[in-house]
C-alpha cells in the first residue's frame, strides 16, 4: 500500500500478486490491487478482484467505496450509487464516502441530495477543502448566491491558509480583489486536473491554441524550424505540436509539475521548466522570437508585469500571442469571477501593451471555449515588440 501511495505502481503489483499467490482469499490484497488495476485503465480486472473481495468481507466500508468510484467510472451510476450508500450505512463517518456520494449526486443533477451529501461529509470533516469547493459550486448552478457565499466563508474560516479559499472567496466578494492569481492557487488547481485536462477541455470544445495558432501563421514563418518560442503557461502541451514545426528550441514553462509531466509526454519540447512564468521571463532577457500565451493570463488581473517580462525576454520585433477572456464591454479595466479567472477589457489591454514598448499587430474576438452551453468570449492578441 505504501508503494501503491507512492505511485510506485509496478513494485506494488508485484507484492499484491505475491500474497495473492500465497493466500488467494487475502481481502485487503484484492481490495487495493482492484484499486491499482482501475488506475491502469484495466476496469473488467478492477471489478472482478473489488467483488471477490466483497464478497468474502460484505462489511467493509472502504472496498465498497472503490467498488462506487469503479461503479462510477464505467458509467453504472445506479451501481455507484448503492455502493456508496452501503460504505455510509456500514461506516456512519466516512467522510470521503460521503463527499462521493454527492458528487454522484451533482452529476445526475439531485441537487438537493448532492448538498446533503455534501454538508454530511463537512460534518464529519470540517476541514474537507474538496467539499467546500463543490458545494460552493453547485449553489453557483443553483443560483443561490447567499448560501455560495456562506459555504465559502466557511471554508475560510476552517482553512484560512488555504489558496484555493481565499481565491475564491475574494472571487465571489468582490472585495480587495488580488491583481493575480497566487502561485499556490495556480499551482493546486492545475496539478489537481492534469490527469484529466486535456479530456476535460475536448468536452468543453476548447478552442485557444488553433485560434492562437491561426492567427501566428499569418506572421511568424511556419515549417522552417528557425525561430526560438516560448510556450509561457504551456499545461500539458497543447500547444506544442501546433508550434513545433517552426521551432528551432521550444522551451515550455508552468507552475504545474504534475502539467509538465503531461507536456513532456508530448516529446515536443525541447525544454520544459517549472517556474512561475513572470519570474522565468525576467530570467531570460532578450531569448526568444515568439512568446505564446494561451488561456493563461487568465489569472492575472494587473498585465503590466506579465507584459513588461514579456516585452524583456523578446528580442527586437519578436511577437507576443496570447488570449485573454473578454470583460463586459462597459469594463474598462479586469474583473475577477465567481470561476476564479479574470476577464479584461479591450482598452485596458491595448493600453497596458503600448505601456510595454508593443505594437498592436491584431486583437480579435473569438470563442475560446464553452461553459455551460455557452461561448466564452475572448480575446486572441497579437504584438509586437517595437525595435
Amino acid at each position: 500500500m505504501a508503494l501503491h501511495q507512492q505511485g510506485r505502481i509496478a513494485a506494488a503489483e508485484s507484492i499484491y500478486l505475491d500474497l495473492l499467490r500465497a493466500r488467494a482469499d487475502d481481502v485487503d490484497a484484492l481490495h487495493y490491487l482492484g484499486v491499482l488495476r482501475m488506475g491502469q485503465g484495466r476496469r473488467d480486472q478492477a471489478v472482478e478482484y473489488l467483488r471477490r473481495s466483497l464478497d468474502l468481507a460484505p462489511a467493509n466500508a472502504h472496498a465498497w467505496n472503490s467498488f462506487g468510484n469503479v461503479m462510477l467510472a464505467g458509467k453504472n451510476d445506479a451501481g455507484a450509487e448503492q455502493a456508496y450508500l452501503n460504505a455510509t450505512r456500514l461506516k456512519s463517518d466516512y467522510a470521503e464516502a460521503f463527499y462521493n456520494l454527492g458528487n454522484l449526486y451533482r452529476r445526475l443533477r439531485r441537487r438537493d441530495a448532492a448538498v446533503s451529501a455534501f454538508q454530511a461529509a463537512l460534518d464529519l470533516n470540517p476541514r474537507f477543502a474538496g467539499a467546500y469547493e463543490n458545494l460552493a459550486m453547485l449553489f453557483k448552478r443553483m443560483e443561490r448566491d447567499d448560501l455560495r457565499g456562506a459555504a465559502l466563508r466557511r471554508w475560510l474560516v476552517a482553512e484560512p491558509d488555504n489558496p484555493i479559499a481565499r481565491h475564491m472567496a475574494a472571487a465571489h466578494s468582490r472585495e480587495a480583489t488580488p491583481a493575480r492569481a497566487s502561485d499556490a492557487f495556480v499551482t493546486q488547481v492545475f496539478d489537481r486536473f492534469a490527469g484529466t485536462f486535456d479530456e476535460s477541455l475536448a468536452n468543453l470544445h476548447y478552442a485557444a491554441p488553433g485560434l492562437l495558432s491561426a492567427a501566428l501563421s499569418e506572421v511568424i514563418p511556419f515549417a522552417e524550424r528557425r525561430l526560438a518560442i516560448l510556450d509561457a503557461g504551456c499545461g500539458t502541451g497543447l500547444c506544442g505540436p501546433l508550434l513545433r514545426s517552426s521551432a528551432r528550441s521550444l522551451v515550455g514553462v508552468d507552475l504545474s509539475p504534475g502539467m509538465l509531466v503531461k507536456a513532456a509526454e508530448r516529446r515536443v519540447y525541447d525544454e520544459l521548466h517549472e517556474s512561475e512564468l513572470v519570474a522565468f521571463m525576467r530570467a531570460h532577457p532578450d531569448s526568444y522570437d515568439v512568446i505564446v500565451s494561451a488561456d493563461t493570463l487568465n489569472y492575472f488581473g494587473a498585465l503590466e508585469d506579465p507584459f513588461a517580462a514579456a516585452s524583456g525576454a523578446l528580442r527586437d520585433g519578436g511577437v507576443f500571442a496570447f488570449t485573454l477572456e473578454a470583460a463586459p464591454a462597459a469594463d474598462a479595466g479586469f474583473r475577477l469571477h465567481d470561476h476564479g479567472r479574470y476577464s479584461h477589457g479591450e482598452r485596458f489591454v491595448r493600453e497596458c501593451l503600448a505601456a510595454s514598448g508593443f505594437h498592436l499587430v491584431q486583437l480579435e474576438a473569438g470563442a475560446l471555449r464553452k461553459e455551460g452551453g455557452e461561448d466564452v468570449a475572448g480575446h486572441i492578441v497579437l504584438a509586437r515588440k517595437k525595435v
